[in-house]
């Protein structure tokens, strides 16, 4: 996100590329949901591959391939290049004995643990003699002997790192697959790439890419490592930790996407010290990469959730309803959907302000669907009231009595059209609907008067009896959006138990 919001800022080109040397874990499937997710996200790319039809291509772009494995051989080239400048060397250790050395390292308590230079020094006579044994090898990268390198961070400044800290790290390993740190060099020469963000694990490796670059005669792009996002404890973020999920998960669960963009834009950089919910628009013109801070930020699954609120609210009742579809179509009968725009955009109304993630519409609604059982507050707050079963059926008389609606504009408001709710499984015919929540509080509250109820006593335990809890929205809402014939036959139900 931070690369994308640089690029766009200082007018740059944002690439995307996919270092898939690592076969085992880089596979179409893994390519496809990194496409999908920078997209649902709005992170858009203006060169690098693309994934149509299920068919993976290198899309647009002059500097292509942006597959690695598709550049093996300016690896090799650049290898070769290495190698005979003396640069690096050939390795031909096996994995037991580096396991050993990092072993006996360990059991000494050496400052310094990493490869031990065993092969760094061999004569021609002695990679012969290795080459005829038909060994394997590796190309190792030869760092300076205790050399003072100083390279200007973005983020951290000016640093000084001592090459005597790091050990002559695996270029290239046996068969010819490069590995990071030599890879990225030579794509990042080849497209011409200024600037890297990145976090601040990769460091040192930004250390041993600048020697690579400068042993093949190039200028390092300038570095920014951002800080880590951390746990509630303080910890590296982890796939463990509460609340934290793939993106495509989140897009899955129903977390609007430009939300979770905003909120993981303020994880390390602030936009204002006044405003936290913001455009990508107003990002771009914002950012600056010295501004992201030096200390991680710790990711606050209830913040990010009051974000998705703010967001969703932001929203028109058509847009929330549109945006809603996936989601309240697995809770409706086939077909609803086309048919009952209207009731459905009154449901949406009534329960945008009241979530904070897409996916809770069809459990926030399904009291509309079929007749609820009611949970442990529903049951408290009828026992709480002795006379309430008095009340249901007097209630349930009254509504039996309201005159029925002979239209259906689709619209929930405090005018005093006529609404017709139309027919779904658990929910009224549409002949028995009546009119708008208004005229619903005006007949409820002058027949409460006349029986000398307390309307705050009678509102509670009725709306529990209607919809099995004792949250939701406003109690004519409630009425108005369950419509006569299921009000009228929960009430009597509860009134006969």
């Amino acid at each position: 996100m931070y690369n994308w919001a640089l690029a766009r800022a200082l007018g740059g080109t944002f690439v995307l590329r996919i270092e898939d040397t690592d076969r085992a874990r880089s596979t179409d499937e893994s390519l496809q949901i990194i496409l999908e997710g920078l997209s649902w996200l709005g992170i858009d790319w203006d060169e690098g591959p693309s994934f149509d039809s299920g068919e993976r291509t290198n899309g647009g772009g002059e500097f292509g391939p942006y597959f690695q494995m598709e550049r093996l051989d300016r690896y090799e080239a650049a290898a070769k290049k290495l190698q005979e400048s003396g640069h690096a060397y050939r390795c031909y250790c096996t994995p037991e004995r580096m396991e050993a050395v990092r072993a006996e390292q360990k059991a000494n308590k050496s400052s310094f643990l990493g490869y031990d230079g065993h092969c760094r020094n061999l004569t021609d006579a002695q990679r012969a003699e290795n080459e005829a044994k038909g060994l394997k090898s590796n190309l190792r990268f030869r760092m300076p002997e205790e050399r003072v390198v100083t390279v200007t961070d973005l983020i951290r400044g000016e640093v000084e790192v001592n090459t005597k800290q790091l050990d002559d790290w695996v270029m290239v390993r046996a068969g010819g697959v490069p590995l990071y740190n030599f890879a990225c060099v030579i794509d990042d020469v080849d497209m011409k790439i200024t600037h890297v963000v990145r976090g601040e694990e990769h460091f040192l490796n930004g250390i041993k890419q600048h020697l690579v670059f400068e042993a093949l005669g190039h200028e390092c792009p300038q570095y920014a490592h951002i800080p880590l996002i951390l746990n509630q404890k303080g910890g590296k973020l982890s796939k463990r930790d509460p609340g934290v999920k793939s993106t495509l998960e989140y897009r899955d669960l129903g977390y609007p996407p430009e939300a979770v963009f905003n909120y993981i834009a303020l994880l390390g950089w602030g936009f204002s010290a006044d405003r936290d919910v913001f455009t990508r628009d107003e990002m771009v013109e914002a950012f600056k990469i010295e501004s992201v801070g030096k200390a991680g930020a710790k990711f606050d699954v209830e913040k990010l959730h009051w974000m998705c609120g703010e967001y969703i609210r932001q929203w028109s009742v058509d847009d929330c309803l549109l945006r809603s579809r996936s989601w309240l179509e697995t809770g409706l009968p086939e077909g609803a959907w086309d048919g009952h725009q209207g009731w459905l955009r009154n449901v949406v109304g009534c329960y945008q302000e009241r979530v904070t993630v897409l996916s809770e519409f069809p459990s926030k609604a399904q009291w509309l669907l079929a007749d609820p059982e009611l949970d442990e507050p529903a049951k408290k707050a009828i026992k709480k009231r002795p006379d309430c079963k008095v009340w249901f059926a007097g209630f349930a008389d009254l509504l039996e009595t309201l005159p029925m609606a002979e239209s259906f504009p689709g619209d929930r408001g405090d005018a005093d059209q006529a609404v017709r709710l139309p027919t779904l499984e658990g929910a009224p015919e549409p002949e028995s609907s009546f009119a708008t929540p208004a005229a619903l509080e005006r007949a409820a509250r002058a027949w409460a008067e006349e029986q000398e109820i307390k309307f705050g006593h009678f509102v509670g335990p009725v709306r529990a009896a209607l919809t099995g809890t004792n949250k939701g929205p406003g109690f004519f809402d409630v009425v108005f959006l369950l419509g006569k014939e299921a009000c009228v036959r929960r009430l009597r139900k509860c009134a006969a138990e």
